[in-house]
């Protein structure tokens, strides 16, 4: 532990504050440590945050916090709302761009814990800063090489589906059985290997910050539905896929990026599954919107795993569902797609009695 003489603090904090502080803060010299009160005004800054800021303790006690964030942050009032959340659920981790003192730019993870006293009030807010700007930016450019790399294997898939498509046409007129059975076994291994690829160019615009473009149209959800069913289910022996449920209107979405949701939700349900032999898909009504649910009977989602099930490569530590394929990106594009559609995708589940996720769509009156 250090001396709390390398931490510059303001005395009228309250009474007791050196043992707290004591706690809180160690020697390493790889994190930015402040303190801030209630109102967001710093009243402690260490060592670390002078070297990685430019500031010196002078210069920031008793200033706003607001200072080292974008004006486009200060303009949201992102720091209150911070504080905020912090208050209620006793810790907020936060990634964004900070500003130093001679106005240069670098990329920054914040922990930020309030400290309460011992009847619950907040004494103060400690945040625990750390610069990412050079984990960013290998990131950034795995990204782009992903991309790339993707966008070059779109082409000769492409051409190898097509071939593929015509080989097994002279092969069902020759009824060679048994080659067009393997065929159509490499078709099914390059159709996974078009939608990986598809998958990687749609992460890759998100995580670009680029918008999905949705092309939007009206449509009869439960003709849809059906037709989805179908095909899907020529791709499984293992499940039956049953559909049930009716709407009287139509909804008015992306046809393709939707069905790219509902290919993605059952897929999940049929390999988190592969004790059980069914998968259930409800189209229901509520109010002015369609939902519509897949639900399987599987081990279930941990609740320490739901809320993180639609982050990036998330894949969940259970043991119930064996080594199960997959590069965890549908449920992150599902809830990319959904949220560009100003929806909302949803998770319930009980470990041991299975999954339903949901998503709703708008209808059209």
């Amino acid at each position: 532990m250090i001396s709390l003489s390398a931490i510059k603090y303001d005395k009228k904090i309250g009474h007791g504050i050196d043992q707290q502080l004591s706690v809180l803060f160690d020697d390493s010299t790889e994190f930015k440590v402040c303190m801030l009160d209630a109102r967001g005004r710093i009243i402690g800054w260490n060592i670390s945050a002078e070297r990685l800021t430019g500031y010196t303790s002078k210069e920031v006690l008793g200033k706003n916090y607001s200072i080292f964030i974008s004006k486009d942050e200060a303009r949201k009032n992102a720091l209150k709302k911070i504080l905020s959340v912090a208050a209620k659920t006793g810790q907020y981790i936060s990634e964004g761009i900070r500003v130093r003192k001679d106005g240069s730019h670098f990329w920054a993870r914040s922990f930020i814990t309030p400290i309460k006293g011992s009847e619950g009030n907040i004494n103060f807010f400690v945040i625990i800063t750390k610069n990412i700007t050079r984990e960013r930016d290998i990131d950034q450019k795995q990204d782009e090489y992903i991309g790339i790399a993707s966008h070059e294997l779109k082409n000769p898939l492409a051409t190898l589906s097509l071939y593929a498509e015509l080989l097994g046409k002279r092969l069902e007129l020759e009824s060679d059985k048994k080659n067009l059975r393997m065929l159509r076994d490499m078709q099914g291994q390059t159709s996974r290997l078009v939608t990986l690829v598809d998958d990687l160019l749609t992460v890759n615009k998100i995580d670009g910050g680029g918008t999905l473009e949705l092309h939007l149209e009206t449509f009869d959800p439960n003709i849809f539905l059906k037709k989805l069913v179908r095909d899907f289910q020529s791709s499984t022996r293992t499940h039956k896929i049953i559909f049930t449920g009716t709407v009287s209107h139509e909804v008015r979405a992306d046809k393709a990026r939707i069905a790219q949701v509902v290919i993605n939700l059952l897929a999940n349900a049929v390999k988190y599954s592969p004790r059980a032999n069914k998968v259930l898909i409800h189209i229901a009504r509520d109010r002015n919107k369609c939902v519509i649910s897949v639900q399987d009977f599987g081990s279930g989602i941990a609740k320490k795993d739901q809320r993180d099930i639609f982050t990036r490569y998330f894949r969940a530590d259970d043991a119930h569902t064996g080594n199960v394929a997959g590069a965890g990106l549908g449920l992150y594009i599902s809830k990319a797609v959904i949220k560009a559609h100003h929806q909302r995708l949803l998770v319930k589940s009980i470990e041991g009695h299975g999954a339903t996720l949901s998503f709703t769509l708008s209808l059209v009156n």
